[in-house]
């Protein structure tokens, strides 16, 4: 279980020799895995991302936190690194516990508010990094979606430009497809869910039950895709909803033509352009389907090998075959 790993890399983080690292390379697996495949219910809510200068301020929050036990912890994720413990925070007073061994801990603080935000009082290049606050809910440890702090020379943040495509011809299924393209935005991380009117004229999200949904990231772009039922599409009004450090932008589908929402005033696509666009779109969707599941899978073979190659570790070798691990 992941909530055994993490409270194992907890307790090694300040132990030396080869079981920190192999230990820790198990549980950044691990933890990148969960966040990855948790639903919305099951993660605590952040920012996307902040965008600061040297010098500034940035505080991170962690919201829905109010069913968490008496500690939230924060973690730090740079590019190409594990995951790193920098502090926990106890609810209703913000007392810091710092003593993780991270080495830019006098860096962080906590600032009162009614979630005893994560803060840095001086912003760093060298604080550049993806922050995780974590807690336990009835005993299980649950992480936050996550928030990227970029340190850039100005604070030059830019929306996205959001086009959607009408709903394609259906299926022999009487499926179809709605798609939703966000690009040329700064930071390039936004988060896109989709949003129908009921029959009572309330917008709701659409039920996981209702579609079948994929997103590809590329860099300067992200694509949504969701399959719903076509006649489903007579009765409901879908938009996308794409949420940015920039701000949120809600974009109804049309019937037929495009529809695009951008900061600046621009001309519209036409056919011919949507249609390559959307073909391209969708085409790389489905790619990005079949490698993310041979990554899945072929991830799922490296955890058993390591777990297999630990188990026999602890339990002893033939002295034929047994050979230190570092």
């Amino acid at each position: 279980m992941i909530y055994w790993h993490v409270f194992q890399y907890h307790l090694v983080e300040k132990d030396t020799g080869s079981n920190v690292s192999i230990k820790g390379a198990i549980c950044d697996w691990y933890i990148e895995v969960y966040i990855k495949m948790s639903v919305a219910g099951q993660k605590l809510d952040q920012e996307i991302s902040w965008t600061r200068t040297q010098g500034q301020a940035v505080s991170f929050s962690c919201k829905d936190n109010d069913q968490c036990a008496t500690y939230v912890f924060w973690y730090q994720k740079k590019d190409g690194e594990p995951f790193t413990l920098i502090l926990d925070i106890r609810k209703g007073n913000c007392a810091v516990d710092a003593r993780y061994n991270h080495p830019q801990k006098d860096d962080f603080s906590a600032m009162r508010n009614n979630n005893c935000d994560l803060k840095i009082q001086l912003v760093k290049v060298s604080h550049s990094a993806t922050y995780y606050c974590a807690c336990y809910r009835s005993g299980v440890l649950v992480f936050g979606s996550g928030t990227k702090l970029y340190v850039t020379d100005n604070n030059s943040v830019q929306k996205p430009k959001v086009t959607v495509y009408p709903a394609s011809k259906p299926e022999p299924n009487r499926k179809t497809t709605l798609l939703c393209l966000a690009r040329d935005m700064f930071p390039d991380l936004v988060k896109i869910s989709w949003k129908m009117v009921d029959e009572n004229g309330q917008t709701v999200e659409v039920p996981k039950a209702e579609r079948e949904e994929l997103e590809q990231r590329e860099e300067g772009r992200t694509t949504s895709m969701i399959i719903i039922d076509k006649d489903k599409t007579y009765r409901n009004k879908y938009s996308c909803s794409v949420e940015h450090e920039g701000g949120p932008q809600d974009v109804n589908i049309p019937e037929e033509e495009p529809t695009e929402a951008s900061p600046t005033t621009m001309a519209s696509p036409t056919t011919l352009q949507v249609t390559n666009d959307s073909l391209k779109s969708i085409c790389s969707l489905n790619l990005a389907s079949l490698v993310y599941t041979v990554m899945i899978v072929k991830s799922m073979v490296y955890c058993y090998g390591l777990s297999f190659l630990l188990h026999y570790r602890n339990m002893g070798c033939r002295p034929k075959t047994c050979r230190q691990i570092h």
